[in-house]
């Protein structure tokens, strides 16, 4: 009889595992959703330009707080606005930008002065018709 039992409870098993529902197949593999889209930093609002000849060229940014040189050999200097001065004048280590009547001047600490003139600002593009 023991043996009839361990037969019964083998074929139990064995039924079982073969009545068994299969494993759900994997889900497909679903699309990431993209990531955001980083929108590119807003242009900074050039309110003056000036031309400094073998210098580069000085923009006077953020509400005059900053001027922003841009160097002849790509280097980039903002130079932070000296408050109450008369007339403006931006400084940063070794470098200071004034503005004049008669124009502009950049000079170094070093002795170094180039006198810059007023340019131009571009035109913004104009948008598409709709």
């Amino acid at each position: 009889m023991r043996s009839a039992c361990l037969l019964a409870a083998s074929a139990v098993v064995a039924l079982s595992a073969c009545s068994a529902d299969p494993p759900p197949p994997p889900a497909p593999p679903t699309d990431a959703p993209p990531p955001a889209a980083v929108p590119a930093p807003a242009p900074e609002t050039v309110t003056a330009r000036y031309d400094c000849p073998s210098a580069g060229i000085v923009e006077i940014i953020r509400d005059g707080r900053f001027a922003r040189l841009r160097m002849t050999d790509g280097r980039i200097v903002n130079l932070g606005v000296i408050r109450g001065s008369q007339p403006p004048v931006w400084s940063e280590v070794g470098l200071r930008f004034v503005t004049t009547e008669a124009g502009a001047e950049l000079s170094q600490d070093n002795g170094r002065t180039v006198s810059c003139s007023g340019t131009d600002l571009p035109t913004p593009a104009s948008a598409p018709a709709a």
